[in-house]
């Protein structure tokens, strides 16, 4: 089986690399995709024409390659016709509740880990579990771990198509330059944790050409989850329980973690301050906390050398956090079984193909492919980073207020981005204005 994704792969890679969609996902890639899932439940009553609409916050290039998608879905479904809706990530959450409120939510749409326990919980996602019964889709393929937020007592309610592992870019040049060890050899001794991390970062910065050692924000500082719960894991400590009623960060271990990262800011100088946008590919961040998607804009630099690393140790172990988002249907669709078979179809084996050049699969036989691992700087780079780390990934908080406690911990950090209010006083501040939202 991993032959058959590999080929389908490597035919994908030959036209299009990890920036750009070219034409490929019309070639033989997808003309087994008839036969594979989604053709077991082909919707019989083609004479009826049936309207989709499918939600995402992607790029041009992704709404490209759906489209594409879509295109050869309604080859073999051609009573069904799916329009792609693109809204802003920013905006997604707040957009699709309203939608849903005036019943005019999508009938298929992207979700990421934050946002799924509002609609999980409300009872507001479709129940797709007869997805499992499909021999062709091949069910078991996907990684269990990754199926943890879109599954209730034993019903799933989604599929994952995006499950990256945080990871860490790193300048090679700038370590050969200082005569570092590099991450990754470091890794490999048993010796990359924060300890080492903040020596290496500390060793690279200069302030005099503007190098910072360290960078653990991307995407902006309000997302600040994506920051710094990797570090909360690591040090032994999460942001909320378990079951979502408590806040759990302000406690000796939050302190710790915090205080490091605050500190990395702030007493050592080597992490760029709050506001600052300064990008790994301008070379002046020595090590940059990123995703598997920015593969594609690493690729384009030629100015040094570069690789990828696992996120460095703490007390507690990596505490290696992984992006998410699912493609899910939406409860009141008045189109149910055309629902169920297009989400089956783009989340197929030959499809999840096409979807990996841009997002870490959530399938085995395509993220252990062969072709997968030349995506990145090396294949052993891209196994010890992503391969390695998928099976302790945790997911970023997420709760079903989770609009309204991501705008107030915003507010709280601002103490500690101005340096208004100490470490602790910042986790008394969180408890005090977070707490009550967990009710």
């Amino acid at each position: 089986m991993k032959k058959r994704y590999a080929l389908s792969l490597a035919i994908l890679l030959s036209a299009a690399t990890l920036t750009a969609c070219g034409n490929n996902s019309n070639n033989s890639s997808n003309e087994g995709n008839t036969a594979a899932a989604g053709e077991a439940t082909k919707s019989e009553d083609s004479g009826k024409s049936v309207n989709l609409k499918f939600s995402i916050w992607g790029n041009d290039t992704h709404k490209k390659m759906y489209e594409d998608m879509i295109a050869k879905f309604h080859e073999s479904h051609p009573n069904i016709n799916v329009e792609i809706m693109t809204i802003p990530f920013a905006d997604y959450q707040q957009k699709l509740s309203i939608m849903q409120a005036s019943k005019t939510a999508p009938d298929v749409a992207w979700l990421a880990e934050r946002m799924i326990p509002q609609f999980l919980t409300a009872d507001q996602l479709m129940d797709i579990s007869e997805i499992k019964n499909d021999t062709a889709y091949n069910f078991a393929d996907i990684y269990p771990s990754t199926l943890n937020l879109l599954s209730k007592d034993d019903h799933v309610y989604g599929i994952p198509f995006s499950t990256p592992p945080a990871m860490i870019y790193y300048n090679k040049t700038l370590f050969e330059e200082k005569g570092l060890a590099t991450p990754t050899e470091l890794y490999e001794q048993g010796k990359w944790n924060y300890d080492e991390f903040l020596k290496a970062a500390k060793a690279l910065t200069d302030p005099a050409k503007g190098i910072y050692g360290a960078n653990m924000v991307r995407n902006g500082w309000n997302n600040w989850p994506d920051a710094l719960q990797s570090i909360f894991n690591a040090y032994g400590t999460d942001f909320l329980s378990a079951d979502g009623t408590k806040l759990t960060l302000n406690s000796k271990e939050g302190e710790q973690a915090l205080t490091m990262f605050s500190d990395m800011i702030f007493k050592e100088k080597v992490h760029p301050k709050p506001g600052d946008q300064t990008t790994f590919d301008t070379g002046k961040i020595a090590m940059q906390k990123e995703l598997f998607s920015y593969m594609g804009k690493a690729k384009a630099v030629t100015d040094f050398k570069w690789d990828i690393a696992p996120l460095p140790a703490g007390p507690a172990g990596t505490g290696t956090t992984m992006g998410y988002a699912g493609v899910v249907g939406m409860k009141d669709t008045k189109h149910p079984k055309e629902t169920l078979e297009f989400i089956t179809y783009i989340t197929n084996p030959d499809n999840m193909v096409i979807t990996s050049q841009f997002f870490v699969p959530s399938r085995k036989a395509v993220l252990e492919s062969d072709d997968f691992l030349k995506q990145g700087p090396s294949p052993e780079s891209v196994k010890m980073a992503v391969i390695d780390q998928m099976p302790t990934a945790k997911s970023l908080p997420a709760h079903p207020n989770w609009q309204q406690i991501d705008t107030k911990m915003q507010s709280v950090l601002d103490y500690l981005y101005t340096q208004s209010a100490s470490v602790q006083d910042v986790l008394k501040k969180a408890d005090t204005e977070i707490t009550p939202l967990l009710k």
